[in-house]
């Protein structure tokens, strides 16, 4: 048997299924599952009246003598009711007949089950008065009638006394369905009856007939209703507000917080601010003076407004932080609190009304009374920062565990040595002493650098080094030596030149073409990497720099002069002269002076230890035999030479 019910007339007996469906759900039975007893006892109750259900005859007509004249003072009244296991609206019209009786019947219904989650009783009767004004508006749509007076009825003051009150006192749950029946409904319309007498409280709770009749309460309508209006229920008790899903109240305490006069941002210094307060205080009392007729003061600050002034910068800064601490302390002469900052602090106040840390040493002789109860001072305070700023100052920035020792004999400062560290990295005199110059990216190599598939020496870089003394007969000679740098290969080249003229220059460049033939470009020097040298030394290496470049620049080789300002151009041949230099301090190892020939053999030496150093890293157990070298065997040499001592 199906049962289709768009009205909710036999609500009040389909509800006890829906809830017997729920406790099988709450109760997490699966399909196959036995029911428990419980239940099952109440399903077969419930089961049992469905026979009475296909006997139950409902008329269609509201009222079957009715004319038009009937529903001039048609009446729409709606019950809601609610319990722990479900919530239920009923609506009814009522009608005076021509005989002038009343009637009343049944024009539709709509029931729910509590939700799982346990709401209370108030909340579940707000929920039915919800559920009824949204049925009555259900009603009045689906009626072409209209409707001259509208009734709500409820048995609970509660509800009744939510929507009499200020609802924006209370939670947001129910503020917010007590605007949607204030939006829907007005106050008046809404009315106290007795559980007893409530028909929606039938489809809430299974009572003795959980299946009516045509003629019972729930078709018909409550009896009341036939008489007359001023026999009706009405409520004996006043309504009181409740106090149940009030909005809860934050008491703030509130302190007087005196009032901040200076602006500490403005200052820059700790001497500044205090010499403005001191200066202040001599105003205002230079004008107190005056108005008693004595002499104003006008030299220098006293210690004493300086002392005066520090207090007084003192007690701002810590009504400012600590309003409440400064208001128990000073105001109420009570304990602070434990969640305080400033509670293991044991704070105290001086003679001039400033907060310091207490402690046991009040007895110490040979210790200053700012040491042992020293001012208690926030850490983030404009003013800290100009006082720690100033002990910085004070020792010429430099070590900040001074800086930390000097300020803890006067203030205390939470995390002192990291507001310490802040200050000295926030200093701009700090970070211009400690500034390093930034390295500049290297720019890409030159084409003479990356050059492949040319002999060696076709890219040449020249440089002079020296001078050397050398043993000629008797006396002794000075002679430099003239670096010829492969710039592809890294090889060297190494010439004795007996003077810096232009002719013993060219000598050796010649010797070198004769043996590594002639290069397609040559780069040297501008002359200003040698910054120690004399005047006449400088004049005598450009004159040369001019000749060798009138003299080899032609057709197949070209000479380039690096800019003067760009040393780091020429680092390619600058980096070999050193390790010429070293390799001549090893295989010499006499201190007799050399002559000429000993100082070419030695150079030749020194020349074949650089050109037999690896370029590349070579493992142990590497597959090839030999690391990479600038000129390996078979290109210039045959095999490595024995040097011998000189």
């Amino acid at each position: 048997m199906g049962i289709f019910d768009l009205l909710g007339l036999l609500s009040v007996f389909l509800v006890h299924g829906k809830i017997l469906l729920q406790d099988q759900w709450r109760a997490g039975l699966q399909w196959d599952e036995k029911l428990p007893e419980a239940i099952f006892d109440r399903w077969i109750r419930w089961t049992g009246l469905f026979r009475k259900i296909g006997d139950l005859r409902i008329p269609r007509c509201y009222f079957k003598k009715a004319t038009t004249q009937t529903y001039d003072q048609l009446q729409l009244h709606i019950f809601v009711d609610a319990s722990e296991a479900a919530f239920s609206a009923v609506a009814y019209f009522r009608v005076v007949n021509a005989e002038g009786k009343a009637e009343c019947t049944i024009v539709a219904a709509k029931t729910k089950v509590t939700p799982l989650k346990p709401l209370s009783i108030p909340r579940l009767e707000l929920k039915a008065a919800v559920l009824g004004s949204r049925l009555m508006s259900f009603v009045q749509e689906g009626h072409n009638v209209e409707v001259k007076r509208r009734f709500l009825w409820s048995d609970s003051a509660t509800v009744l006394a939510w929507l009499r009150a200020d609802h924006r006192r209370y939670k947001q749950y129910v503020a917010c369905r007590i605007g949607e029946l204030l939006s829907t409904t007005d106050i008046a319309e809404w009315r106290w009856v007795p559980s007893k007498l409530n028909p929606a409280d039938a489809a809430t709770k299974w009572g003795k007939n959980p299946c009516p009749e045509v003629t019972d309460v729930w078709f018909r309508g409550p009896e009341y209703l036939r008489l007359p209006e001023n026999e009706w229920p009405k409520q004996t008790k006043e309504l009181v507000q409740p106090k149940e899903e009030l909005r809860p109240c934050f008491v703030i305490q509130g302190s007087t917080i005196p009032a901040t006069i200076v602006d500490f941002c403005r200052f820059s210094r700790w001497s500044r601010l205090l010499g403005t307060v001191a200066y202040v205080h001599r105003f205002v009392d230079n004008c107190r003076r005056r108005r008693r007729g004595e002499e104003t003061q006008s030299s220098y600050l006293s210690q004493d407004k300086l002392k005066k002034a520090k207090n007084t910068l003192m007690q701002m800064v810590q009504w400012e932080e600590y309003p409440e601490e400064m208001n128990l302390i000073l105001g109420r002469n009570m304990e602070l609190h434990k969640t305080s900052v400033l509670y293991q602090l044991t704070p105290t106040v001086d003679q001039y009304r400033v907060l310091r840390v207490g402690g046991r040493t009040g007895a110490a002789p040979h210790t200053t009374f700012d040491a042992k109860f020293p001012v208690i001072l926030p850490r983030k305070h404009p003013v800290t920062s100009l006082i720690v700023d100033d002990f910085h100052r004070a020792f010429r920035h430099r070590n900040s565990e001074t800086v930390v020792n000097e300020v803890r004999q006067f203030y205390y400062i939470s995390r002192l040595r990291t507001v310490v560290k802040q200050l000295a990295a926030a200093c701009q005199w700090c970070k211009l002493a400690k500034a390093t110059p930034k390295v500049p990216q290297m720019a890409p190599l030159p084409m003479a650098r990356l050059s492949s598939f040319t002999r060696p020496f076709t890219y040449v870089g020249i440089d002079l080094f020296g001078p050397l003394s050398v043993k000629v007969g008797r006396t002794t000679a000075k002679r430099c030596i003239c670096l010829f740098t492969c710039l592809t290969t890294r090889a060297v080249h190494v010439e004795v030149a007996y003077s810096l003229s232009t002719p013993s220059c060219v000598k050796c460049i010649r010797r070198f073409v004769c043996r590594r033939g002639t290069p397609a470009k040559i780069y040297t020097d501008n002359g200003t990497n040698f910054q120690g040298a004399e005047n006449l030394l400088r004049k005598q290496i450009k004159e040369i720099h001019d000749g060798l470049a009138a003299t080899f620049t032609n057709t197949d080789t070209k000479w380039i002069f690096i800019p003067p300002g760009a040393p780091h151009m020429g680092g390619a041949w600058e980096r070999m002269v050193r390790s010429i230099k070293t390799a001549m301090q090893i295989a010499y190892n006499n201190d007799r002076k050399l002559d000429d020939e000993g100082l070419e053999t030695l150079v030749v030496e020194a020349e074949g230890i650089v050109n037999s150093r690896p370029l590349t890293y070579l493992p142990l157990d590497a597959e090839e035999g030999e690391a990479t070298e600038p000129l390996p065997d078979g290109m210039l040499k045959r095999r490595t030479p024995t040097y011998c001592s000189l």
